[in-house]
């Protein structure tokens, strides 16, 4: 079994070499940049705020990939399963979210990321989140708002702050539902921007003019979005964001 698969915490870990880094801390250069590095911000902000000082915790991670943010909770987690539909080095377990293979009440966290636009029933899916967490358990859920349409193989929806805080309220029943922006109104026209850039890059032949052009958006628009518009952020009319993190607590008991 590879060394990502059911990851049992270890002391002296290099997680600094963990694969995915490219998905914790994206390059400037990168044409996701601007999605990822705001995801991972606020990845790491919630876990120390909705998990707190607990430890010894099991964690599902649904569409696990190489499971790249494991090093962010591999302090916290006594286990760490992955769940995906295919095959790879990280998988522990072949399934669907729309049916998880797993017990009522397995696990004390599910992360899920960038998975949710890509299911038939968000609703069913939700609801077999919420099925296998703990009382008190936490469920991490990322998924597009404003994005290119990408079927690999299929892509069935697009969400508003509003739209994901209705699906998980009518899906399962929750203590706490916080819907985040990764990104704002600038970062969200800026992040589409850079997908035709990086094509029109390679059209070009060069990279050096490809990472170049990527670079120079990237930061120029991070430094804008803190900022502007003033008045249309986060959930407010006129607001726009490119992805949303959904971090919803269980009921205690």
């Amino acid at each position: 079994m590879s060394d990502l698969n059911l990851v049992q915490t270890r002391g002296g870990e290099d997680l600094d070499r963990w694969p995915g880094r490219e998905r914790r801390t994206p390059l400037r250069a990168d044409r996701h940049y601007l999605m990822l590095q705001s995801l991972a911000a606020a990845l790491r902000t919630e876990i120390d705020r909705s998990l707190g000082d607990r430890h010894g915790l099991r964690v599902l991670d649904i569409g696990c990939g190489v499971k790249p943010y494991y090093p962010m909770l591999a302090g916290r987690a006594a286990e760490y399963r992955g769940l995906d539909a295919a095959w790879g080095p990280g998988v522990d377990d072949i399934g669907v979210v729309e049916k998880l293979p797993y017990e009522d009440r397995s696990f004390d966290v599910v992360l899920c990321t960038q998975v949710l636009e890509h299911v038939v029933d968000p609703a069913q899916a939700v609801g077999e989140i919420a099925r296998v967490l703990t009382g008190d358990g936490v469920a991490l859920v990322s998924t597009h708002g404003v994005f290119l349409y990408h079927p690999d193989p299929v892509d069935f929806w697009r969400w508003t702050h509003a739209g994901l805080e209705q699906l998980f309220r009518t899906s399962a029943d929750w203590a706490e539902i916080r819907v985040l922006s990764n990104g704002e109104a600038v970062a969200c026209m800026a992040y589409i921007a850079c997908q035709y850039l990086d094509e029109l890059g390679g059209r070009l032949g060069s990279e050096r003019v490809r990472r170049g052009m990527l670079r120079s958006v990237n930061v120029v628009a991070e430094r804008l979005d803190r900022r502007l518009p003033p008045r249309a952020r986060d959930g407010a009319p006129g607001s726009l964001s490119m992805n949303y993190l959904v971090s919803a607590r269980r009921p205690p008991g």
